[in-house]
């Protein structure tokens, strides 16, 4: 247990270090909003979609993929019932109505892939890659769905605008983002037993070796950007962080048990469930004309909180397993 402690506060480090580069250089004044929209572009259109392509095609045989029908099951489940869960608590707990939505997708949504991503590889490897793109999958298209109607509906509180659509074309368009698009790529020529050629992958590896730097300088630029001085803990806060880091993650682990999967998946399920909210819950809330503030606020909050949770969750795992 005390090695897997020292490892995960070892790799807590390592993403202190890339994130507080990027808290540094802004604090210096070296972005403006059009290069952090660069950055993230960088990553989400490019580098990202890059990497889960070239890993994918690299870690899956045409068997090994058929195989993942069952551990994909798990983090639909899971995130699923952690979103029942989080209106279950809004309901009782009288979460303010003007971010409902919000609070649910604080509460559910995890930043899988600029945070998770690097955090399973740094702790497991590139094992880890497939078992991570899985609860992407799930993570992504509850947020794009569910996720970004609720946050729609907190505008409509807000403004007493029109009631949006569930299911929309845009809707469409965000869950097959670029990183979806580039995992599904790879699938696909994986059950079409095409190879790809080496050029390809070799370049797509090579793009995709600048996801993690970039995604980690992001966040603390971002960081620095919220302001940790504007945190304030409230109700409605501190229920999100109870559900981020304690009741989803809580669900995943007994549904992984109850699955009976390899402790691989269980491990990197349940560290993608114990992640800060996901970042995008800020930009929807601002599209949306909903909370900005409770957000952004539960981003920032929960990403710094994750310094500390992330080991005690390895540290867990590591004594049950």
């Amino acid at each position: 247990m005390w090695n897997a402690f020292l490892h995960s506060v070892e790799c807590v480090f390592i993403l202190i270090l890339l994130s507080g580069a990027g808290y540094l250089t802004a604090a210096r004044g070296w972005y403006d909003s059009r290069s952090q929209s660069l950055i993230a572009k960088l990553v989400t259109f490019l580098s990202l979609p890059a990497y889960l392509f070239s890993s994918v095609s690299k870690s899956l045989t045409h068997d090994e993929l058929l195989a993942l029908t069952g551990p994909l099951v798990v983090p639909f489940v899971s995130v699923w019932t952690c979103f029942a869960i989080s209106l279950f608590i809004a309901k009782v707990a009288r979460i303010e109505r003007i971010h409902h939505g919000v609070f649910a997708s604080a509460f559910t949504a995890t930043n899988n892939m600029f945070i998770g991503l690097p955090v399973s590889i740094a702790l497991f490897g590139d094992e880890a890659v497939v078992p991570t793109l899985l609860y992407f999958f799930a993570n992504t298209t509850y947020f794009w769905t569910m996720g970004n109607f609720l946050e729609a509906m907190d505008g409509v509180e807000a403004t007493h605008a029109k009631r949006p659509k569930l299911l929309s074309k845009e809707t469409v368009k965000r869950v097959f983002s670029p990183p979806l698009v580039g995992f599904l790529c790879a699938i696909a020529f994986i059950l079409a037993d095409v190879r790809v050629p080496n050029a390809i992958l070799s370049a797509a590896q090579y793009l995709g070796g600048i996801t993690t730097p970039l995604a980690l300088i992001f966040i603390g630029i971002m960081i620095y950007t919220i302001g940790v001085r504007n945190i304030r803990f409230d109700k409605d806060l501190t229920l999100v962080f109870i559900g981020r880091f304690v009741i989803c993650p809580l669900v995943c682990l007994g549904l992984t048990q109850a699955f009976g999967l390899s402790p691989l998946y269980v491990s990197v399920y349940v560290i993608q469930a114990s992640l800060p909210c996901i970042t995008q819950i800020a930009v929807l809330a601002k599209f949306h004309h909903a909370d900005t503030k409770f957000a952004t606020t539960a981003v920032a909050g929960t990403t710094l909180a994750s310094v500390v949770t992330l080991p005690v969750w390895m540290m867990i795992l590591t004594a049950l397993s």
